[in-house]
Order: C-alpha cells, then sequence, then structure tokens
C-alpha cells in the first residue's frame, strides 16, 4: 500500500496498513530537518517524502498570499505590499522571521467603493503556484495523497483586509457590507479551488479560525449566518466539477458547537483538533463516523517543551483516540517553530508514529 492509498482507505473510515502522518514547520525548522535527512528545504515535497510523509501539503493559495512576501512587491524598510493591497512587515526574532499585516486596504469603508479584487485568473503570482502544482503532481500525485490549499477563505480573508476589531464590529453593524466582502472572497476562492481541482489534487483544504483556546471567536448563531451559507455553496459548487473531491477544513481552537453544521455542509476531514480546547473522546465518539480528524500533536507545549517520552506518549494517547477504524492522520496541531527540543522532538515523533501506528488485522496495536 503506497501513501496515497493510505490516506484514501484511511479517509473512508478503514484501517489502512498504519495511521497516515503528516507534519507542519517553519522554514528554520525545515532548514533543520532537511540537513538531518540529507535533502535541500527548498525541494519542499523531496523534504517530505523523505520524512515519510504520506499526504503532500502543498503551498496554500488565494488570499493566504499576503504571508508570502515571494509573492509581494517591495516597498523598502522590510515592508512589501501585495495584490490585494495588504502591506506585511518582515518581524525579526532570534532564530528566525515572519510577516505580519501592517497595513489593511479596508481599513477606511470610505475606499470599499472602488476597491478592486485581483482576478486569480490573471495573478502572474497564482499563475506561477498553479505551474508548481502541476509539477508537484505529476512528480508524487500517483503515490501521494495532494493537498491543495485555499485558506483564509471567507471570515479570516475579511480580517486580513478590514482588521479584526473593526470586522468583528461590522458583523453587526455593517451588514451590507460584509455580505459583499464575503461573496466577493467566495468568488476569488471558489476559481482557486476550481483550477486545482481540475489540476488534480485529491483534498481541497480550506480554513477560518473561528474558535479560541476555550470557546469560539464568534457565536454559533453568527457562524451559521455568514459562513455556513457560503462553505456549502462552496462545497456544493466544488463537489459538481469532481464528485470524489475530499473536502477538509481548518480551524483553530474550541469549535464542537459548529461541527454538526460542518457535517451538513458536507465537510470530510476537520484540522488541527486542537489540542487542549475540546474533548478528543468525544469528538471520535460522536462524529467519527462521519468525519475524519487531522493533527492532533500540541505545539504549544509538547513539541517544544516536552521530553522524548512525553511525545512519545502523546502520539500513543492520539492514535488510541482517533485511529481506531480509521478516520485520522496524524500531525503537529500547527507549525512547528524554533525551539531548543523541537526538532529532536519532531524527529521523535516520526518514530512514535511509525513504532505504534501500525494496523494489525484491522486493530491498532498501542
Amino acid at each position: 500500500m503506497n501513501s496515497k492509498e493510505r490516506v484514501l482507505t484511511v479517509l473512508d473510515h478503514k484501517p489502512a496498513d498504519r495511521v497516515p502522518v503528516t507534519n507542519r514547520y517553519t522554514p528554520e525548522i525545515a532548514a533543520e530537518l532537511g540537513r538531518i535527512v540529507g535533502v535541500d528545504p527548498q525541494d519542499k515535497f523531496g523534504l517530505e517524502v523523505a520524512l515519510g510523509h504520506d499526504m503532500l501539503c502543498t503551498k496554500e493559495m488565494g488570499i493566504v498570499n499576503a504571508y508570502d512576501i515571494a509573492f509581494s512587491e517591495p516597498l523598502g524598510h522590510d515592508e512589501y505590499v501585495d495584490d490585494f493591497g495588504m502591506v506585511k512587515k518582515i518581524i525579526r526574532y532570534e532564530g528566525g522571521s515572519y510577516a505580519e499585516i501592517v497595513r489593511r486596504p479596508l481599513a477606511d469603508l470610505d475606499v470599499w467603493s472602488s476597491y478592486q479584487f485581483p482576478d486569480p485568473d490573471q495573478q502572474p503570482s497564482i499563475q506561477a503556484q498553479y505551474a508548481d502544482y502541476e509539477q508537484s503532481i505529476a512528480r508524487y500525485g500517483k503515490t501521494h495523497a495532494i493537498v491543495g490549499g485555499v485558506t483564509c477563505t471567507v471570515f479570516e480573508g475579511a480580517q486580513m483586509l478590514r482588521g479584526i476589531s473593526e470586522l468583528m464590529m461590522d458583523l453587526y453593524q455593517n451588514e451590507d457590507f460584509v455580505n459583499e466582502l464575503m461573496d466577493k472572497l467566495v468568488q476569488y476562492h471558489f476559481k482557486v479551488g476550481k483550477k486545482l481541482i481540475e489540476m488534480g489534487v485529491d483534498i481541497l483544504y480550506i480554513g477560518d479560525d473561528v474558535g479560541a483556546q476555550k470557546n469560539m471567536l464568534i457565536s454559533p448563531k453568527l457562524f451559521r449566518k455568514y459562513l455556513k451559507p457560503r462553505y456549502d455553496y462552496l462545497f456544493s459548487e466544488w463537489r459538481k466539477i469532481r464528485s470524489d473531491i475530499i473536502f477538509a477544513f481548518h480551524t483553530d481552537g474550541h469549535v464542537e458547537p459548529i461541527i454538526p453544521d460542518l457535517i451538513d455542509v458536507g465537510l470530510d476531514v476537520l484540522n488541527p483538533i486542537q489540542p487542549e480546547t475540546m474533548d478528543d473522546r468525544r469528538l471520535k465518539r460522536e462524529f467519527g463516523d462521519k468525519l475524519s480528524f487531522w493533527g492532533g500533536i500540541n505545539v504549544q507545549h509538547t513539541i517544544p517543551f516536552g521530553t522524548p517520552a512525553d511525545v512519545v506518549a502523546e502520539v500513543r494517547e492520539k492514535l488510541d483516540t482517533y485511529g481506531h477504524g480509521g478516520g485520522f492522520i496524524i500531525s503537529a496541531s500547527h507549525n512547528v517553530q524554533p525551539n531548543p527540543r523541537s526538532v529532536d522532538n519532531t524527529m521523535t515523533f516520526y518514530w512514535a508514529c511509525r513504532r505504534y501506528g501500525e494496523y494489525r488485522n484491522g486493530n491498532l496495536e498501542l
């Protein structure tokens, strides 16, 4: 059984030969892992294959490109502007750097009537990424499950353009504007997702963070008003393009109240089931026959600060909670970030997944 067969079998809620593995990490961690396995970290998929990933996650596309300065124009002083008019600045810290949005094109609503969304069919940056996808699918599409990402799809995309405080007030005070803005984001990301499906990705990965550590960022009522109908539209229209496309949805934090809503609109895989935010065993018990789970390993505590024994124990716990009967892909719950223990613990994670993640006669033997 190759990696692609393994992933598709498990997402069909059947045990495979073992639980599939993937992972997320920052470029700094990728450089360290690349040195360990002898692969250039710039060869993203080559590194993932060398590390034993079954599911290869391509770079996320669409408005989330705001965090990637490779597709932005330099303004000087470590600032860049992208196709949406968002200005981001490189923030440097000991061990790495990241891009942060510092000016948003819709911070002042007076410009909304003249604001123009880019057309992904004409964006050079998006076209360049399509070319990368085509090469990746040609090279790995028969052996590995390929994930195409259009995250920050609606809610986070609106935050990026408007600002989170402003958007939270708009949800109550400027409903017409919010609906217009979100509809524009849906139209934009529909085009990108359509192209990825037509190119042959196995899994389309969308997402909007609507959960905090212990509760939701917005009420379930607001989720059902603004977001659920738009996900329903996207999933139904994308499935008209290819009926067997698998949908994964990323949302950090506590989102138990809306899981039935996500199942209603046709979601297949929930990511990243952030640790310490929900009742893992309840999720598997109540929703495991309808939904698969992807993620689970703690990047707030275990990977950056735990011992190797802590990592092994958490891998075994997540496998025992989510892995029985299929329906689980194990991974860090978000990007592994630079920390003195992060690389060693990541390698321990890979070892533990293989040591304890095998199905024997259809069962995990932990």
